[in-house]
């Protein structure tokens, strides 16, 4: 099932973070999966409200059609938050891999010392 993997991927994260994450930074990937929580939690209020959008369909009654244009906009505007979500999550993890590397590669994006 879906959820038993998501478990075992955030209890392998908690655990690397407490191991050191090898080398890397725990408040990082703890960081990444509060993150990752926050946008799991949006894409689960989607999947009740595409339920609840095919519910009030099959129903055919004019009460229940009409419900599913708020509930189409607010899946229109989760969907947005979420492609927000994934670019700062992007961004943050970006950042903190290419940080902490920059120590360890001698940093090779600049001019090389002679």
């Amino acid at each position: 099932m879906k959820r038993n993997g998501e478990a075992k991927r955030r209890r392998n994260v908690a655990e690397e973070a407490e191991q050191g994450g090898g080398g890397e930074d725990p408040a990082m990937w703890e960081n990444l999966d509060r993150n990752f929580r926050q946008v799991q939690s949006v894409l689960d209020r989607n999947r009740s409200l595409i339920q609840q959008v095919n519910d009030n369909h099959q129903s055919r009654m004019a009460d229940n059609m009409s419900k599913n244009v708020a509930l189409i906009q607010e899946l229109n505007g989760n969907i947005t938050k979420v492609v927000s979500m994934y670019s700062d999550l992007n961004t943050n993890f970006s950042s903190a891999f290419h940080g902490g590397k920059n120590g360890h590669d001698g940093g090779s994006t600049g001019t090389r010392a002679n």
